[in-house]
């Protein structure tokens, strides 16, 4: 067997058990470098097998960062969604005759408990979309490293019930920009918004809609013909994604007994007719 045949052999073997810790790998290609019976395209592909573990290595660390950060993050957001309160309406809605909790109050309840736990929050107005509702997109970063976003699509403020025009754009745009940070904060980490009894904050048996609740009931009040600031007014609630997700199957229930009862009027109204 020639030298060549030889050391062929011996690099086969040995590439065959590289560990992770590339030192012997680096010896092995300085002790095949000093020898000159080696051919150079047998180096070259020793250095490109040594270039492709190290990017494998590096691979399988940001990856092990990334679902370390991930579970971190997953694990905190368990944590506080635990910690933070029913937050108390502590303003009055004139039109739906409601009560409503306002950003400012969200913010102070809620937010130093998702400080605490690592979090930090963004919302950036992103110009607007083809139905002329506003785009904000939202951040949520954890101090171990993982960050979600997204873009949340908000209908303009800018008529009063009636649908007259009654804000200057300026103030239309402050005021979607401050709804959506409110809705879109309290979706992201589930804060429910309840009454204060007696002062007493306490957490109720469930939190608000999920959006799939929200589009089936939007779809409801749609298909049964009823006027949603009516419904709003009824229940109590600013806007449907305030409605407690409690009080869903009753609200979906009562709105397939207000679409009968409508029917049955018709109908009486043909036979009368």
């Amino acid at each position: 067997m020639n030298a060549i045949a030889k050391h062929e052999i011996e690099m086969q073997a040995d590439t065959r058990h590289v560990p992770a810790n590339d030192a012997p790998m680096v010896a092995m290609i300085e002790r095949i470098a000093m020898d000159p019976t080696i051919p150079i395209d047998r180096l070259e592909q020793m250095l490109a097998m040594k270039e492709r573990m190290e990017d494998r290595n590096r691979e399988m660390a940001r990856e092990d960062r990334e679902y370390e950060a991930k579970t971190a993050y997953f694990s905190a957001m368990s944590a506080c969604q635990k910690e933070l309160p029913v937050v108390v309406k502590n303003k009055r809605n004139s039109h739906t005759n409601s009560n409503y909790a306002d950003l400012a109050a969200i913010e102070d309840q809620a937010m130093p408990i998702i400080y605490a736990h690592g979090f930090g929050v963004s919302f950036q107005p992103d110009g607007y979309n083809d139905l002329g509702e506003l785009l904000i997109k939202w951040e949520i970063s954890h101090a171990g490293g993982y960050v979600r976003n997204g873009v949340g699509a908000i209908p303009v403020d800018g008529a009063g019930a009636k649908g007259g025009v009654n804000k200057t754009g300026t103030q239309a745009f402050g005021s979607t920009a401050t709804y959506g940070r409110r809705y879109l904060l309290c979706m992201l980490f589930n804060i429910s918004t309840g009454d204060d009894n007696d002062g007493n904050r306490t957490k109720g048996p469930a939190g608000p809609l999920s959006e799939e609740q929200a589009t089936q009931l939007r779809e409801k009040i749609d298909a049964a013909g009823a006027d949603i600031e009516r419904f709003c007014k009824r229940w109590h609630i600013e806007a449907i994604p305030e409605m407690p997700a409690a009080k869903f199957d009753e609200a979906m229930a009562s709105l397939d007994r207000f679409a009968q009862q409508k029917r049955q009027r018709q109908n009486e109204e043909q036979n009368n007719g």
